[in-house]
């Protein structure tokens, strides 16, 4: 089981994936990747609020150190194929999901499952209320690793 996170260009709908990361539950097995929006073709939308307010990610920084969207797209192909992947925003990050495989002429291979349910039915509320107090570093690997924590210790 992995938890996955996204940080995006911006929260509107022309917005896109620049910074993917997972992590598994058990174990040490992590990724985290920056996405260069040149590589998928027509990626222009910036958020420049979203960048200096939220994940502190710059296009630049995405254009020259990040990851081509085929290479991404066939790294994410494999975990989603292979383990049940779990988010705290599944809805936002599915849409990114499937932004970043049309890219790439794909479909997106799995969904994405809600993280309460990587607990027990009787632990979702605690989880929930966890979650909803949490302050996020908004950039991937932190989150998932923030993410992993709060799920282990409910």
């Amino acid at each position: 089981m992995y938890i996955l996170d996204i940080e995006a260009s911006g929260l509107n709908e022309e917005s896109y994936p620049i910074e993917i990361a997972w992590c598994a539950l058990e174990g040490a097995d992590e990724f985290s990747v920056l996405i260069n929006p040149e590589s998928a073709g027509g990626w222009d939308s910036w958020d420049d609020f979203a960048e200096s307010a939220i994940h502190g990610i710059s296009r630049r920084e995405c254009c020259e150190r990040g990851e081509n969207v085929v290479v991404v797209a066939n790294r994410l192909e494999q975990l989603l194929n292979d383990h049940p992947v779990f988010s705290d925003a599944p809805y936002q990050d599915q849409q990114w999901l499937n932004q970043l495989f049309d890219a790439v002429g794909k479909r997106c291979p799995a969904f994405l499952m809600p993280i309460d349910q990587a607990v027990s039915l009787n632990k979702r509320a605690q989880l929930n209320k966890s979650l909803a107090e949490l302050a996020r570093p908004h950039r991937a690997m932190a989150d998932c690793l923030l993410l992993k924590k709060v799920v282990q210790t409910i």
